[in-house]
């Protein structure tokens, strides 16, 4: 597909967007991630995994990891291309479903609205939400320690999500709505883990893949 095509595809897929809360009991969410075993090739494996967690109390309730080859290259704004079949997979496999799935990535907060989180969202309509670890898109002021402000668009007064200090450094959060969640229940899930001094599930699901990664290479 043409670059043109994909942000074509991302636009359409963007008007079925749900930026309120869509969803009944609010127990357990899911935390998803994905890995590489060789990052610097091209096809390659890709391990991906989801961990589902208790919000009541922080427990884990399953883990599952799979793998397959990826071959989609890495092209910035279009990542759900090349992560989001193997994240597919791994919800497929899942013997429990969550409330709320959360993706290591952006969800609104991206050029077309359509970062992994928003597009794994509406193509398997389940609500979702975007954590990543740097900025894709967007402008905000820098948070207190432990404190957040909002993230808006670069080019209108648009809220697209929130930026959250996790301590006294430099070690930022950028938390987005994806898809059936609104922008103040994306924000209270992140900070109900942090204020109770849990993990956040995708970094649950982080070690997770780090854990079955160090199996996959030889160890120097």
């Amino acid at each position: 597909m043409l670059i043109r095509e994909l942000e074509k595809e991302q636009r359409e897929l963007a008007k079925r967007l749900i930026i309120r809360d869509d969803f009944g009991s609010l127990k357990i969410v899911a935390g998803g991630d994905l890995t590489f075993l060789d990052i610097w090739k091209n096809p390659t494996v890709g391990l991906a995994a989801f961990v589902l967690v208790d919000i009541e109390s922080g427990r884990v309730i399953e883990e599952v990891v799979i793998d397959g080859i990826v071959d989609f290259p890495y092209i910035p704004t279009f990542l759900a291309y090349r992560e989001l079949p193997l994240l597919i997979k791994a919800f497929e496999n899942l013997k429990t479903k969550a409330d709320i799935y959360i993706i290591d990535g952006q969800g609104i907060a991206h050029p077309r609205r359509m970062g992994i989180a928003s597009h794994f969202g509406v193509v398997l309509n389940v609500p979702s939400i975007g954590v990543a670890k740097s900025l894709l898109y967007g402008r905000y002021s820098e948070p207190n320690p432990k404190g957040y402000t909002p993230l808006y668009s670069r080019d209108s007064d648009e809220q697209l999500g929130w930026v959250i200090r996790r301590g006294y450094g430099k070690d930022l959060l950028f938390i987005s709505p994806g898809h059936r969640v609104s922008l103040d229940t994306s924000l209270r899930i992140i900070i109900n883990f942090l204020r109770n001094g849990w993990e956040i599930p995708t970094f649950l699901a982080h070690k997770v893949l780090q854990r079955e990664r160090r199996k996959r290479i030889k160890q120097p």
